[in-house]
């Protein structure tokens, strides 16, 4: 019993997991592992487990991001229309979409880090600036060559998955960066007071971020095959969502951790799609995702003088 109550974060996201899947396969009368379901589930869960699994460096430091849906916009707009407009190989749109993602991230990290502004109001502000270019440049949803099929390999996708979410879970829970991020979110003073430069391991976060919306941003763009004005609308409450459900505090932290991202996704992407197959309407799915939401919320949080929310 003492071991569980020490290990509830990381127990009880699992046991939610498993209750979902139970539940929803009952309901269901198996048919949300249907094959082409099980493909939808898989697809749609690919793309928020990146970004939840960029987005949690930034948390484990005490960050916030409201900007990520509009980042990961941003990064398949630039390349999708300049793969249209010049012969460049596809491939290319790879290391532009994580160019133009690191960018973001980076002058947000440096208005945030170096001027002090809170993360909360700098990538609000980012998001509207991205949504800004992305409505002004598309002028409408833009459809990319075919030749973006090729980047639709679920054995490479897996391959990128696995190195991406390996090298993720070393960085921030076997490496001194990673112990420095969450030593942050644990307690600013006192990680300043250990010599550790708060600032350089900040901008190191976003800069991973950076990296692994980028990479979301591209095997999106070869799902699809199209680039709508409003891609990643909505994608910084999934991740925020994601985050809580899978038992990590918003507030950062030493019990940060890759895990809680990876399974909260899975959890909200099952819930989702298993309400639609029982016929629930996508109203009452949003609104049963944030009553779960706010119980997670009231049973894993205590209140103290900083709130829910990150510092």
């Amino acid at each position: 019993m003492e071991f569980i109550k020490r290990n509830s974060r990381t127990i009880l996201p699992f046991v939610g997991l498993v209750a979902v899947i139970i539940i929803l396969l009952i309901v269901s009368g198996g048919r949300i592992f249907d094959p082409g379901n099980l493909n939808n589930i898989l697809d749609q869960s690919y793309t928020v487990v990146l970004l939840s699994v960029g987005c949690s460096f930034l948390y484990a430091h005490g960050g916030f991001d409201l900007a990520v849906g509009g980042i990961y916009g941003l990064s398949m707009m630039i390349p999708g229309i300049l793969i249209l407009r010049t012969s460049m190989s596809i491939w290319f749109a790879l290391p532009i979409c994580i160019v133009v993602s690191l960018v973001c991230y980076l002058l947000m990290g440096i208005v945030t880090v170096k001027l002090q502004l809170p993360a909360f109001i700098t990538s609000l502000c980012m998001q509207f600036i991205c949504r800004g270019i992305v409505t002004t440049i598309s002028k409408g949803n833009i459809t990319l060559p075919a030749d973006f099929a090729a980047g639709d390999s679920w054995v490479l996708k897996i391959i990128v998955l696995i190195v991406l979410l390996g090298g993720a879970y070393i960085l921030l829970q076997r490496t001194a960066f990673g112990k420095f991020n969450r030593a942050i979110g644990e307690n600013p003073v006192a990680a300043r007071q250990s010599g550790i430069n708060i600032d350089k391991v900040r901008l190191l976060a976003y800069a991973v971020a950076a990296l692994l919306v980028g990479v979301a941003g591209f095997f999106s763009m070869c799902s699809s095959r199209t680039v709508a004005t409003l891609a990643g609308s909505g994608y910084e409450m999934n991740v925020i969502v994601a985050i809580v459900l899978g038992g990590m505090s918003l507030n950062g932290g030493m019990d940060s951790s890759v895990r809680a991202a990876i399974v909260g996704t899975l959890i909200v992407k099952l819930l989702e799609n298993g309400l639609v197959i029982i016929g629930v309407s996508s109203t009452w799915t949003n609104f049963v995702i944030g009553v779960v939401f706010l119980v997670v919320i009231l049973f894993n949080y205590k209140r103290n003088k900083s709130g829910f929310l990150p510092r």
